[in-house]
């Protein structure tokens, strides 16, 4: 197996495949070198999972988010003229689908972008249409929100187990700062996530196929809030920040993914409650690492 880091090595999020992937160094957004990457590993097929995944952060740079998600997609495409027949498989995301007339909703629901990163997010897969059109398989992904260990400190709950962790080591005040908690979504542990992309690495079809791929739950963001604050080892209050609040971001997402599940059989195997406690301590022991090899 080989992969594309963007950053040098050593790679500690990619300590437990040492030894199983050959990771090559290369920027998404070098054409060459991706290029020449594909050209020399001559895969049979190729996870497209790079981007720029944090609304917030797309938002606040919303060029450099078009050139990671659109532009970089472009030149994954284009790198797989150097491997005839490979299938592709690509993330999307369900934020395409912006607010919905109706739930659940299907892969054939209307494309509504409400913020920059679903618009990149959209503009990709309208590239990956494209090599799908000029007789490349491609196989897009539209996931749920996804929470787990090593999740970016700016998503929601990574941020809000981020924040706990800190204040019990004395890093910050014991107080989380959120916008809205009203929201309801499906949350997919990553490693859920992962299965799911492994399982759409096996389908058997030409063109362009796409799965919503959902959870068997829905629940609020201040769910998610109060469940980390129960696994809390000292009191923590939680505020409203007005800066946080943002506009367009729908009530409830529920996703059809039966397609998906009928197709593959795969299904979410890690409960909520173990996601969380698991991302909380994973930014214990990665705290408590920084902080010990500060003294």
């Amino acid at each position: 197996m080989h992969g594309i880091a963007h950053e040098p090595a050593p790679h500690p999020y990619l300590a437990g495949v040492q030894g199983r992937v050959q990771i090559h160094e290369g920027d998404l957004l070098d054409a060459a070198r991706v290029r020449d990457v594909v050209e020399r590993v001559r895969p049979d097929l190729v996870y497209h999972l790079a981007g720029q995944a944090v609304p917030t952060l797309a938002t606040a740079d919303p060029l450099a988010a078009i050139r990671i998600n659109v532009i970089g997609t472009s030149h994954a495409a284009a790198a797989m003229a150097a491997a005839p027949g490979a299938h592709l498989v690509a993330a999307s995301s369900a934020d395409v689908y912006g607010i919905p007339e109706r739930a659940p909703v299907a892969e054939d629901a209307p494309l509504r972008p409400t913020n920059v990163y679903a618009a990149t997010k959209v503009a990709a897969e309208a590239v990956l249409r494209d090599l799908g059109r000029r007789g490349g398989r491609v196989t897009i992904l539209r996931p749920s929100n996804q929470i787990g260990p090593r999740q970016h400190p700016r998503l929601a709950a990574s941020e809000f187990a981020h924040r706990i962790a800190e204040a019990e080591l004395g890093l910050a005040e014991p107080v989380i700062h959120h916008g809205q908690l009203e929201p309801r979504r499906e949350f997919i542990d990553v490693r859920d996530m992962a299965a799911a992309y492994e399982a759409a690495g096996s389908l058997d079809h030409a063109g362009v196929e796409v799965y919503n791929v959902g959870a068997d739950s829905v629940v609020s963001v201040g769910e998610i809030l109060e469940i980390l604050l129960a696994l809390a080892r000292v009191p923590i209050r939680a505020e409203l920040d007005p800066e946080r609040v943002r506009a367009g971001v729908p009530d409830a997402l529920v996703l059809d993914s039966e397609l998906f599940r009928a197709r593959t059989g795969w299904a979410p195997a890690i409960p909520l409650e173990r996601s969380l406690s698991d991302t909380l301590d994973f930014w214990r022991h990665a705290l408590s690492g920084e902080v010990a090899a500060r003294t």
